[in-house]
Parts: structure tokens; C-alpha cells; sequence
């Protein structure tokens, strides 16, 4: 784009005189449409002629809050109006005042050109070398002397000539800033009048708590996902109560999770489009992991809740005395803490299977288990940074988070999780008993 103000070395007055115009002609026909609506509207209004019940339930229309908003509409459109031209004014004036700064500099930059140029010959004469030389006589010296001050007075005035030329050549600029600070205040000050005139014709934009809420609602599988597994991981580190707690908090956001991932009909269709068109995508294996994850990691709770009500049952059935409602809740408590406890210590038969024969079975099966949490952590707590931080989303980066999610869901989650609901099965089916 050419510089407008080649001289001053930028743009002090930015802005398109046509299109504020263009756009000022276009918000005053809109205020005439208003202005024009809104008579219509008082004249429908007032009207005398169209009787019946149809006229009454028009008005009846027509009296609530159309003819106010159409008013508020005109009055605002016509202070923005107002305020655009105003602006088109001050931008004409601004623009015309960089021409003419524009111009002093040309000026300016040409003498100080000259003055270099004078400055550049002055300091070329050849008389400036006589100084420090010796001369045989007294005339011989006297003439030298005489030669070399001319020559060293008519360099100090080229270079007096060219520091004027520079300080003007400033100054010209300092005024350029100065009208830019100006075009820039003027600017701020107009786009404030128009956004006051205007905010009534559009809603308030959100606060942080309402962005903070529409973020979580459009990311709130990932949320859940990465409470999930967070908890998850803590079930594993932590020992006695807290621990249990833990494991039922996890199990509890995996089916949040669940119910979360499968209310969105592009994972849905997403799944169906896998099975009936042959759509094995990224997508698919996306959802599908995140689908199987989710449905393992429900398994503690449920067996834990299933096993508690079923001992609750039986206790009930053996019991000799009637039971209130208040006593069958608290035994079905009762006995699904006791289950969960047991699922808490239950050991992975995977990870037994892999760590036989090691030194220290205990210690190499506990780290393998927090390593396999740790990982599923790690891919939930990205998957949700990358919802906040669109940055980090990356192509490679969710293939990878896949392919660990997939692998741990078909290996150690799936084995432990498995081995849970097989137990949870025989306890329920009295399988053995």
C-alpha cells in the first residue's frame, strides 16, 4: 500500500473519508425508515376506520413494546449518525493538515539535502589541510592563515546550516506526532458517542461468569473426563476412607462423562456412521475410545452400588424384624462403602501377571497402576487445556492421546475393570454359594 504521507515517514491521520460518509448515508436512511415505521405504527394506532376484533387484537399488538423499541432505534441510529459525521468532519480536517505537514517536509528534507551537499563540498576543500604546516616566510604564512580560517568558517556554517535544516525537519515530524495523538484521541472519543448511541439496540456482552459458563457447557465432556481421571488417580494414591471416596467420585464422573459424550449427536452420528457407511475415521476411533474409557471407568461404582444393594437385599430377607425405609438406605450405604473398599484393594490380574517373578511383586505392580492412571490423566488434563488453549490443539498430539487411551482402556483398564464386573457378577448371580 503507498504511503500517503511519504515525507513525514507515516501516517498520521489514518481513516477513509468515503467509507464514513458511505457509512453515515446508510445509518441516516435507516433513521428515516424508523422515523417513517414508527409514525406508521401511531397512525395504526389512532386509526379510527378498521373496527372489529381483529383491529383490536392489532393494537393490542401494536401497544406493547414496538413503538418504544422503534423510537430507542431512531434516537440511537441518529446519534450515531450525528457521530459519524462529525467524525467524517474532524477526519477531513486532520488528513488536510498531514498534506500540509506532508508538504513542510518535503521542504524541509530538500534544504537539509542542500545543506548536507554544501556541508559534504566545505569539508573537501583543500585548504583545511594548510593547518600545522610551516611556511618560509612571514607572507607565505600570513596568506595561509588567511585561507584556512575562510575554509574553517565556511564549514562551520554548512554545518551550522545543516544542524538548522535537521532541528526544522524535526520539529515538522514532532508536529505530525502531535497530530496523530490529536486523530487518535478524536478517534476514541467518536467510537465511544456511537457505542454509547448503540447499546441498547444489542444485548450486553457476557460477563466472565457467563463466558466461564458457556466455555464449561461447550466443553463439559472434556471437563468431566479430566475430573474423572484425576480422581481416578488420586482413588490410587490415597489409602483407607479418602481413597474410596475417591474411586466412587471417579466412577460417578465417568458416567457424567458418559451421559455427556453420547447427548452430542455428532458423536453419535459420528458412531453410527462408522457401522452403517464405513466411516472408520479419526473421529470414530475418537469417540470410540472415549466411549470405552468412559464405560470401564463406571464399572467400580456401579458393581460397588450394584453389590450393596444386593447385600442390603439379602440382609433385608434374612432380617426378623420389618425395616424402614431409612434403615434399607442405610444398610444399602453401608454395604456399597464395604464393596467399594474391597474394589478399591482388589489387585489388577494384568499387572500380576506382569510383574511375577520381579523382585519387589508389590512395589512394580503399584507403579505400573499409577503409571497407566498418570498416563490417562495426563491425555484428559490435555484434552481439556486444549478446549482453553486452542493453541496446544494439535493433529499428532490427539492421534498420540488416543492411541494411549485405546491401549490402556484394552490392556490394564480393561483387565482390572473386567475383573471387576466378572466378581460383581458371581456376587450377584450367588455364584458359588
Amino acid at each position: 500500500m503507498t504511503q500517503p504521507y511519504p515525507h513525514l515517514g507515516f501516517n498520521p491521520a489514518p481513516g477513509n473519508i468515503s467509507a464514513v460518509s458511505a457509512l453515515k448515508a446508510k445509518l441516516t436512511a435507516s433513521v428515516d425508515t424508523l422515523a417513517k415505521a414508527h409514525r406508521l405504527v401511531q397512525q395504526l394506532q389512532s386509526c379510527s376506520s378498521w373496527e372489529g376484533d381483529a383491529a383490536v387484537a392489532f393494537r393490542e399488538e401494536l401497544d406493547g413494546v414496538l413503538p418504544d423499541n422503534l423510537k430507542k432505534a431512531h434516537t440511537s441510529l441518529l446519534k450515531a449518525a450525528d457521530a459519524l459525521d462529525g467524525w467524517g468532519r474532524a477526519l477531513h480536517g486532520y488528513q488536510g493538515d498531514a498534506k500540509k505537514l506532508d508538504a513542510e517536509a518535503k521542504a524541509a528534507q530538500d534544504k537539509f539535502d542542500v545543506a548536507k551537499e554544501r556541508e559534504k563540498n566545505a569539508s573537501n576543500n583543500p585548504d583545511l589541510k594548510l593547518a600545522h604546516q610551516t611556511f618560509d616566510d612571514a607572507a607565505s604564512l600570513q596568506n595561509a592563515q588567511a585561507r584556512l580560517d575562510k575554509a574553517t568558517a565556511a564549514l562551520n556554517d554548512a554545518r551550522g546550516s545543516v544542524t538548522d535544516a535537521q532541528d526544522h525537519l524535526s520539529s515538522i515530524k514532532r508536529r505530525a506526532r502531535d497530530l496523530e495523538s490529536e486523530h487518535s484521541s478524536t478517534a476514541r472519543s467518536k467510537a465511544n458517542s456511537i457505542r454509547d448511541a448503540t447499546d441498547k439496540l444489542a444485548p450486553e456482552e457476557p460477563g466472565w461468569f457467563g463466558k466461564a459458563m458457556d466455555w464449561l457447557d461447550d466443553n463439559l465432556t472434556d471437563v468431566l473426563g479430566t475430573v474423572a481421571a484425576i480422581t481416578g488417580l488420586l482413588a490410587l494414591i490415597l489409602s483407607g476412607p479418602i481413597g474410596v471416596a475417591f474411586l466412587l467420585i471417579a466412577a460417578t464422573a465417568s458416567a457424567a462423562t458418559l451421559a455427556s459424550r453420547l447427548s452430542d449427536p455428532a458423536v453419535r452420528a459420528s458412531l453410527k456412521d462408522a457401522f452403517t457407511k464405513g466411516e472408520f475415521d479419526a473421529d470414530f476411533w475418537s469417540n470410540a475410545v472415549g466411549v470405552a474409557g468412559d464405560t470401564l471407568g463406571m464399572v467400580p461404582g456401579v458393581g460397588a452400588v450394584a453389590r450393596g444393594i444386593n447385600g442390603a437385599a439379602r440382609s433385608a430377607g434374612a432380617a426378623t424384624e420389618a425395616l424402614t425405609l431409612t434403615d434399607h438406605l442405610a444398610s444399602a450405604g453401608s454395604k456399597t462403602w464395604l464393596a467399594a473398599n474391597r474394589i478399591a484393594g482388589a489387585d489388577n490380574p494384568l499387572t500380576t501377571w506382569v510383574v511375577r517373578g520381579a523382585a519387589n511383586p508389590e512395589r512394580a505392580g503399584r507403579m505400573i497402576d499409577l503409571g497407566v492412571a498418570g498416563a490417562g490423566a495426563a491425555t484428559g488434563t490435555y484434552g481439556t487445556a486444549k478446549d482453553l488453549i486452542g493453541a496446544l490443539d494439535d493433529d499428532t498430539v490427539n492421534s498420540v492421546g488416543t492411541g494411549m487411551d485405546g491401549a490402556r482402556a484394552g490392556s490394564f483398564d480393561g483387565a482390572g475393570h473386567g475383573a471387576t464386573a466378572l466378581k460383581t457378577l458371581k456376587v450377584l448371580l450367588d455364584v458359588g454359594h
